[in-house]
């Protein structure tokens, strides 16, 4: 029951909307207002029994709409322009309406409808509102008709009916009692205008003109027009095949607009597929019986919602319209057209007009939206409808990139002394890279790095005093062949100053990158022969940038020397060595292959571990199988002071890298140490706490930048 009275709540609200579309588009080429009102209402029924019976959209009633009107009227306008006779404009009209259907079936079988909502909103907004200005100025000949006495009936009634579509359901929801079903303005506009009309024609004496009103419905049986299909070769059919392009992208994204609305009204979701194809379907039906073009209406959509519609409401209201179009039959003799005049006027006033794009105008922020909705405007009022839809989706790609030029593509810049590496490292090393730190910088960038915003990028690094650049790619969307030859300028530009560009995160979707010998050092080739280094994780690339400033300061990073003996260690470097001599003895000899776990997070652990050979990285276990690498040891380092100094579980795993070879001290020994000697066992400890220290500010700065 719900359904039943959705569309028969939906059919009263289209039923004067679709009878007077129909009017403005076949009486000027047909000359039958009775076969032309007779085509809105095939084209209403039609429509709506193909999209119901597919149910794509919960409660979606179709008929013919504005903007499908006004680029139907255009194209015959268009038509009529390249020399076709007016005895072939029906032909080439039902032809266009036609191939739009079959286009429009063949847009929602490829799922090609997401694409049709990415026309911006200021465009849409723009256009409807165009489009609502060029179907008033359509019925200045319906309101004013030339050669005929007391032609200012037609214009009395048309306002009429305005005023009446506008008022007066204000003062029946005030008078009618709450929960009283409320006529629909269209109706109240269709009755009280008629009243009026009839009523100035007996009061003035004049006889009723047959052009003043609808006339009789045709039969169903008679209600084409009829495609010649041997005048079809006549026509221009490229222009007819452009315009059942444009027609099927905005029947389609009218469509699509409305079935967003239903699901927001349902708490459902349109099948966007299905509807489209169900739709195209429906115009080509309409097209056979010479209706016109149509989509989803918005507010018949809503009405049958709220009357109780859902899944059969658009199938029971294009049964309705049938069951109408044999019942109006002889009442639409003395149904007036400027009645019909008035309620496209209202419908265009009230539902088209966006006059929100004055306030766009009033604000800066949304003031070239504001323009681009007016260039639409400009356009489809005075030259051609997809032209401006064209036009308005190309200001809106320049306005677009102009915002994505203008945004800066650099998220954050930092340099080594704010991102060290977690490579632990001796004193000296240290204080190098700090002394330096400026000449190395690194850039995390964002977005999308394009022709547009590859400049700016080039441009703040050409302004860097740093000699070795960090690109971090790990926020870029995406990546255009210009801005890939920026990078590789850039890194000419650094080698020529005797420094170099190092990439992290450079994914292979980016064409950046090429595996080499399955291990994650890629490149990308600027000049034959030259390569930029490229890493998976940033902190790999500042490890490396710190062993290129190393080099520039004649330095071998430790790490790279090779083995390290106990006595060269950086804890045992300091100490006497008598006093190493006391200590020796405690130290344990180890060794591990690649990839062993020396331990695991949460063992027991007490003692320290001091690299000879090898390397081992701190690795911290989180979200399943995953760990992040928390610090890299190589020879003469050590590892494992918190657990050494105050026995406790393990806080991390500890894996080697390569083949390691490492002697342990355990907490244990070290109070037997500091039983026998004292001083060596205070200065170890000191040793460790000033070292501890240095990392722990280290810390500090990493949490910072995470924090940020």
């Amino acid at each position: 029951m719900g359904d039943l009275w959705g569309s028969i709540s939906a059919a009263t609200l289209v039923l004067p909307q679709a009878m007077a579309f129909g009017i403005a588009l076949w009486l000027p080429i047909h000359g039958n207002s009775g076969a032309a009102a007779l085509a809105g209402l095939i084209t209403a029924a039609m429509l709506s029994l193909a999209s119901g019976a597919m149910r794509g959209t919960c409660g979606m009633v179709s008929a013919p709409t504005g903007p499908t009107l006004v680029l139907i009227s255009a194209a015959a306008a268009t038509y009529q322009s390249h020399g076709v006779a007016p005895e072939l404009m029906a032909t080439a009209l039902l032809l266009t309406v036609a191939l739009a259907g079959l286009l429009q079936m063949g847009i929602g079988l490829l799922n090609l409808g997401q694409i049709i909502k990415f026309i911006p909103y200021p465009v849409v907004s723009g256009f409807m509102t165009g489009t609502g200005i060029l179907m008033i100025l359509s019925q200045r000949h319906a309101l004013l008709p030339e050669g005929i006495d007391d032609n200012w009936i037609p214009l009395v009634t048309a306002i009429a009916t305005i005023v009446t579509m506008h008022w007066l359901p204000r003062l029946l929801s005030r008078l009618l009692p709450e929960g009283f079903p409320k006529p629909p303005p269209t109706i109240l506009g269709l009755i009280c205008g008629t009243l009026l009309f009839h009523l100035l024609v007996l009061t003035t004496g004049i006889g009723l003109p047959t052009s003043w009103v609808v006339g009789t419905l045709p039969a169903l049986s008679d209600a084409h027009f009829g495609i010649d299909i041997d005048h079809i070769l006549q026509l221009p059919l490229t222009l007819v095949l452009l315009s059942a392009l444009a027609l099927a992208v905005l029947a389609s994204l009218d469509t699509l607009l409305t079935a967003v609305i239903a699901d927001v009204t349902t708490g459902q979701r349109h099948d966007a597929r299905r509807e489209l194809a169900a739709q195209g379907g429906g115009q080509m039906l309409s097209a056979m019986l010479g209706g016109m073009a149509g989509a989803g209406t918005t507010g018949a959509t809503l009405v049958a919602i709220e009357s109780g519609g859902r899944q059969w409401s658009g199938l029971l209201t294009g049964l309705v319209f049938l069951l109408l179009i044999v019942v109006m039959a002889p009442i639409a003799a003395w149904l007036p057209i400027s009645v019909f005049a008035g309620i496209i006027i209202h419908v265009s006033l009230f539902s088209m007009l966006d006059l929100e794009i004055v306030q766009w105008i009033k604000s800066r922020r949304t003031r070239l939206d504001a323009t681009i909705a007016l260039t639409v405007i400009g356009v489809t009022v005075y030259y051609n409808l997809m032209v401006a839809v064209g036009l308005g989706v190309a200001l809106s790609v320049v306005e677009f990139l102009r915002a994505q030029v203008d945004s800066s593509v650099i998220h954050r810049r930092w340099t080594l002394g704010e991102r060290p590496s977690m490579r632990h490292r001796p004193p000296e090393e240290r204080e190098a890279i700090a002394s330096h730190a400026d000449l190395a910088a690194g850039y995390d960038l964002q977005g999308s790095l394009f022709f547009g915003s590859a400049d700016s990028l080039f441009s703040a690094i050409s302004h860097s005093p740093a000699k070795f650049v960090i690109l971090s790619l790990r926020r870029v969307l995406q990546i255009d062949l210009t801005a890939i030859r920026m990078i590789g300028q850039i890194a000419g530009t650094l080698r020529q100053h005797g420094g170099e560009l190092v990439l992290t995160h450079a994914s292979g979707r980016m064409g950046l990158t090429r595996c080499q010998n399955r291990t994650h050092y890629r490149v990308i080739p600027y000049h034959s022969g030259d390569v930029i280094p490229s890493f998976s994780q940033t902190e790999a690339a500042i490890e490396y940038v710190e062993n290129r400033l190393l080099e520039e300061q004649g330095l071998i990073p430790a790490h790279q020397i090779g083995p390290c003996p106990p006595r060269q260690a950086k804890l045992f470097r300091d100490l006497s060595d008598r006093q190493f001599g006391h200590l020796e003895p405690w130290l344990t000899p180890h060794h591990a292959s690649a990839g062993d776990y020396l331990f695991r997070c949460g063992d027991a652990g007490n003692s320290l571990l001091i690299v000879v050979h090898g390397e081992l990285e701190a690795l911290l276990p989180y979200r399943k199988k995953r760990r992040m690498r928390l610090a890299t040891v190589g020879p003469g380092m050590e590892v494992g002071e918190a657990a050494f100094l105050n026995p406790a579980p393990r806080k991390t795993d500890l894996r080697a890298i390569s083949d390691a070879q490492w002697v342990e001290l355990s907490h244990d020994d070290l109070m037997r140490i500091a039983d026998h000697h004292p001083r060596v066992a205070l200065r170890l400890v000191q040793i460790l706490a000033q070292d501890l220290g240095a990392r722990m500010a280290n810390v500090d700065a990493i949490v910072q930048r995470l924090a940020e």
